[in-house]
Formats: C-alpha cells, structure tokens, sequence
C-alpha cells in the first residue's frame, strides 16, 4: 500500500484513452469510484472518477471531457475485475447517464457482509478492520462541480480507489479460507444484469405497502401522482421530491375527493402546495380511467388480510432468518430485501425466487424453505417453558422440526 498519496488528474480526452488503454493491456483489475451531484437534480451530475490499477491512480475531470466512452469500455470488458465499495450507485449513474452494464464486478462492501461486519458497512470500518488504517470522509459534501478542485478534495477522491485492491485481496484470502468466495461473487453478479437497472416507476407504486391500503380511485390517483411528478421533474431537471413530496402523497390521496377547501384544510399539506396544484391534482382524480390504466389497477394484488397468528409466525420467520445469518457470520440485511418479506406476508403462497437458489438456500437448508412454501399450516406453542414451531399436520397435530 503507498505511503504518500499519488495520482494523475485526467482533463482531456486524449489523456483518458492513453490511460485506459494502459489499464486494458497492462492490469488485471481497475477500482473506482464517482463523485457526482444528484441533490435538486433529475439526472445526477457526474464530477469526478476515480480510478485506480496497477499502471496507477487517475483522477478523472468529467466536466473537462465530454466524450468518456474509453472508461465505459473498461466496465463493460470481462477480462478485468471491477472493484468497489458500495458501487451501487455509480452502476446505476453509469447505466442512466451512458446505458452501461458493467462485466465481472467486485464490491467490498457486499464482501464485507459476508465477513461479520453487517451490511452496509462504511468504507471508515472496513477498510480499518481490514488494512488498519484510518481515513477521513470529511470531504464527502463537498462541492463536486466547483472548479479548480481543491487539494484536500482530490486527496480524499484518490483514498476512495487507492486501497481498494489491497482489500479486496485481503477479503477474498477470508473469503477462500471460509468457502464464500462463491457467494461474494454471485451477490456481485447482480450488478452485470440489465434488469437490474430497472427504473420502472409504475412498478415501484404498484408494488408499494401503500398500493395495497387504498381504494381503486385512490389508487389511480396515486399511479398519476407519480407519472406527473417525474414528468414535471424530468422536464425541469429537478428532483422529485422538489416537485413534490412523497410524504404528503398520502395525505392528497385522501382529501382530494372532497374537494379543495378539504385539501387546503388539511395541516399536513403546505398551502402553498394546496393552491399551487389544486388544478391538477383535480384533474388527475377526475379523469376517467382508461383501459391502460385498468389494466395497470387489475396487475395489483388486492391486499389481503392475515390472521394475528399467522402475522405473529411470519415476524417468528423474520427472526429465524436473521438467527440463521447471525449464526453464519452473514449480514441478515443482505438475504432478503424488507419490500420481498411484504409479499410473502400478504401472499402466504409467495416465495421469492431468490431464496431457493445460491447463498441463500445453502444457509436456509431444505427444512427451512419447506417452511417458506408450507407457511400457512406453521403454527407456534410455547407451554411448560417449552418454545416450539413447526409445520401443522393434516389431522391437526404438529410436527416439530
């Protein structure tokens, strides 16, 4: 690992395809990391990347060069490892702003999680855990766009990517010697798959817990909200929530049928929100429906309601889960996003996919994913000081497992 902090700051375009160049015939693996604005903005500004390898550590000046399809190219080729830490976001600005999927990536973070340290876990954490040292994000709400760049700046853009490669191979020493390397890597693979860049808006408001607690009225209502607002936010190049605020879509859902005295009457909507939209939330809850529209309103699953015991099982199954992670050493946040638990609690008969394939099975086992499929005969007894679940037999015994 170096001792002093050295990079090369990239501003033209010539200089960006050299270096990538030299990164594709020279290095094996290529770390990196974004500085970009998003706040109040549409689509995210992309100030700065970081990229590190083993021809060295560039920092790139994305608002000195427009065209950065040499640096694309290196994400999208399989013949060399992209690492990161909490990489997320920048595949999906990588993805919105370019149409990139990238090939054979690596996260740290994710690896982490595998490891003991929970997820998400900052880079401060692990890369102390890992490496011992120490490093500031004091520079982390910096202003990304103002130009020249300061020196404390650039120092704390170069730290994001200098040691991700050190700690990489410290992980995946772990990871062998614990038989996970597999695991980290097909967590990772999520990454290179399109759909996984899917920014269906539709499909986030029909899947959402608030979907299910409304009326068919209030629930077009909402699936209009939501298109007017990213429409008007993409027109502006503003954000969505400087359009309007997700918490008070609920409070509109519910007084705008009773007209705008009752929307400007209710103290959880700013007035200033209630004159200036009354005319258009009016609008979108008159409107009548179409049969686009109808057929969008018939794909939502009617919500259903679930007896105290089988809630109170589910929360058991909840729990169990996060008993199996903990007893293997694995971040419980990483087996099941809380949106999939959702459905398996409103559909008894859902189990997602994903738990029945990979990682996810091998910590589960088969009688635990049994369970899952079975869940609506699981019962739970707790008599004599004796705690006990288990599937409940057809002749209305229980079978313990």
């Amino acid at each position: 690992m170096p001792d002093r902090i050295q990079y090369k700051i990239i501003t033209t375009h010539q200089e960006l395809t050299s270096v990538c160049e030299a990164i594709r015939e020279q290095s094996e693996w290529m770390g990196f990391d974004t500085e970009f604005i998003g706040e109040r903005r549409y689509i995210p500004l992309l100030c700065l990347v970081q990229v590190s390898a083993s021809t060295g550590t560039f920092l790139i000046d994305t608002l000195e060069i427009d065209d950065i399809r040499p640096l694309i190219n290196l994400l999208e080729d399989e013949n060399i490892l992209k690492i990161t830490h909490a990489g997320d976001n920048d595949y999906k600005l990588f993805h919105r702003l370019y149409q990139s999927v990238p090939k054979n990536v690596i996260d740290t973070q994710i690896a982490a999680g595998f490891l003991g340290l929970g997820y998400p876990a900052s880079f401060q954490k692990i890369i102390n855990r890992f490496l011992k040292i120490r490093i500031s994000k004091a520079e982390t709400v910096s202003d990304w766009q103002a130009r020249p760049i300061r020196s404390k700046q650039l120092d704390y853009a170069a730290k994001d990517v200098i040691y991700l490669y050190d700690l990489w191979e410290k992980q995946k020493r772990t990871l062998e010697r614990k038989n996970r390397i597999d695991w980290v890597k097909e967590e990772c693979a999520k990454y290179t798959r399109p759909e996984y860049y899917d920014q269906d808006i539709l499909k986030q408001v029909r899947d959402s817990r608030l979907m299910l607690s409304l009326d068919k009225r209030e629930r077009m209502m909402l699936i209009r909200l939501h298109i007017w607002r990213d429409q008007e936010a993409a027109a502006k190049n503003t954000s969505r929530e400087k359009i309007l605020q997700a918490k008070l879509i609920p409070a509109i859902l519910k007084t705008i049928k009773s007209g705008k005295k009752s929307l400007k009457g209710d103290r959880r909507i700013p007035q200033h929100i209630a004159e200036k939209y009354w005319g258009t939330f009016n609008q979108l809850y008159q409107k009548s429906i179409s049969q686009e529209e109808q057929d969008i309103l018939d794909s939502v699953p009617e919500r259903r309601e679930i007896s105290e015991e089988q809630n109170i099982v589910m929360d058991l199954l909840n729990q169990i889960f996060k008993l199996m992670c903990n007893q293997n050493k694995v971040a419980a946040t990483l087996l099941l996003p809380r949106s999939e638990f959702n459905k398996m609690k409103q559909d008894m008969n859902y189990v997602p996919e994903l738990l029945g394939n990979g990682w996810r099975s091998d910590i589960l086992g088969e009688n635990i994913l049994d369970w899952l499929s079975k869940r609506k005969h699981l019962r739970a007894t707790f008599n004599n000081n004796e705690f006990r679940i288990g599937l409940e037999a057809a002749d209305k015994s229980t079978t313990e497992e």
